[in-house]
Formats: structure tokens, C-alpha cells, sequence
């Protein structure tokens, strides 16, 4: 299994709202950097945009990509490892009462990432909605 960034970016509800130059990414881009760090982009989204947005930017240095939406697992049993900066292409949802993703590549299933720290006893998001 190839874990890629993904870069080709669809629609969000956040297009339009600051973030990125006119509301959208470009094309081309499957990792973002050198704009100061991650943290600093993370903003205050909702259920709406956990629904409709397909891409999603990395805060984390490291964010492993697992078999199931379980924040229980061991970190061994991963399937690849994502880092800041990277965007990802998943469908969110709520598992149990977390969000996570469940990262597509070539609109296959790969596995799912944790986007509430709080399952793990961290106060942040791991991910973060591009807009587009």
C-alpha cells in the first residue's frame, strides 16, 4: 500500500473564508509549508464542514493512518504515517463521538485518522478542512 499525499482538491464550505489566497488551494499542491506553524491554522470548524470537506491539511508532525476508527489501538498496528503540512483526502465522520477521517487515495479506503486529540488526551485537532 502507497499512503501519497493526495492533490487534487474538491469543494468545502470553508472556500472562501480566509485560509488561502481567493478561497482555494492550488491544483498542485499536496503539502503546505513556510507559512508560519501548523497551529496557527487551525480554525474553528464544524459539523458541516467535517460533512462536506473531502481534503484536509495536517497540523500534526505525525499523524498515523489505522486500520479502524479506534483510538485504543496501539500505535504498532498502523498502516502509514502522515506529517504536518500534508493534505489528506478522506470523508469525516463521528465514530463513537469522534471525529476522524476515513482517508481515501485513488478513491480507494486506506484507513482512518484521528482528527480529535481530545480521544487521546490532547486538547487540538490533528486535521484541519482545506478550503476549495
Amino acid at each position: 500500500l502507497k499512503c501519497a499525499p493526495s492533490v487534487a482538491l474538491g469543494r468545502c464550505p470553508l472556500a472562501g473564508r480566509g485560509g488561502f489566497q481567493g478561497g482555494a488551494m492550488p491544483a498542485a499542491v499536496g503539502r503546505i509549508g513556510g507559512g508560519g506553524p501548523l497551529e496557527e491554522w487551525a480554525t474553528n470548524w464544524g459539523d458541516e464542514a467535517l460533512r462536506l470537506c473531502k481534503h484536509w491539511l495536517v497540523l500534526e508532525p505525525l499523524v498515523y493512518v489505522m486500520p479502524k476508527a479506534d483510538p485504543k489501538q496501539p500505535a504498532h498496528v498502523r498502516i502509514c504515517v502522515k506529517g504536518a503540512g500534508e493534505i489528506v483526502e478522506g470523508d469525516g465522520s463521528y465514530v463513537d463521538g469522534w471525529r476522524w477521517l476515513l482517508m481515501k487515495q485513488d478513491g480507494k479506503e486506506v484507513g482512518w485518522i484521528l482528527i480529535d486529540g481530545k480521544a487521546v488526551g490532547a486538547s487540538r485537532r490533528f486535521l484541519e478542512p482545506v478550503p476549495g
